[in-house]
């Protein structure tokens, strides 16, 4: 698939996903350095006529989201406390979808490698009885169009970025209170970490630093 294809493939899937109505939360509660629970839930646009998500990665039935998991690792339970509900109208603002839905359920995890088929980005673990660490990137979905693209290719682009400004990802880790831990983005708090940005923040073809998130926890 060549360049504008490609940005082409990804301004659909942007303007059916991401206009106004994608949020995604993510709270890593670390018991110890190799054991925890996700909690993650996410709204997404719904299909005309089913509760189906439009969005493929983000399912909105329990058996569906047990199988992403499965295919990514055959050690992980099933999701627990899964819940999901439709939106009524009134808790949609300036939204071109009729429907969205709302998904929340908690993972256990046993081996801290595990969030690596859990987590969303390109995620990478490494721990220690006493030592976590965790290394995100949330990598941008295409490059800025240069001098020589076509004005169909910049205009691709421009409306990919304001279809994802309101596109929003907030992500939560909470350790004992007497760990100490240091990151590159977000704030660390008494046993919390928070850390959360906007969807053109996928779309910044800038230095990869700005899409690298990494998190250092040592326990006592």
């Amino acid at each position: 698939m060549g360049y504008f294809g490609k940005v082409k493939f990804f301004l659909v899937l942007l303007i059916v996903a991401l206009q106004g109505c994608f949020e995604y939360e993510e709270t890593i509660v670390l018991k110890k350095a190799s054991s925890g629970t996700v909690e993650i839930s996410y709204i997404v646009p719904l299909k005309k006529e089913s509760n189906e998500s439009l969005l493929q990665f983000l399912p909105t039935s329990e058996a569906e989201v047990a199988k992403k998991l499965k295919s990514k690792s055959k050690t992980l339970a099933p999701p627990r406390e899964f819940a999901y509900r439709e939106l009524e109208k009134s808790e949609m603002v300036d939204s071109l979808f009729k429907r969205k839905g709302k998904v929340s359920y908690k993972i256990d995890f046993e081996d801290s490698a595990e969030l690596e088929a859990i987590l969303i980005g390109n995620t990478s673990v490494k721990a220690k009885p006493k030592f976590f660490q965790i290394r995100r990137e949330f990598p941008f979905l295409a490059d800025k169009p240069n001098e020589k693209s076509s004005s169909g290719e910049k205009k691709i682009y421009s409306e990919s970025l304001r279809f994802l400004k309101d596109a929003k990802l907030n992500f939560k880790i909470f350790f004992p209170k007497d760990s100490e831990c240091s990151t590159n983005k977000g704030f660390v708090g008494l046993g919390s970490l928070t850390y959360g940005f906007l969807g053109t923040e996928t779309m910044d073809p800038g230095s990869s630093e700005g899409k690298n998130w990494e998190v250092k926890i040592r326990f006592f």
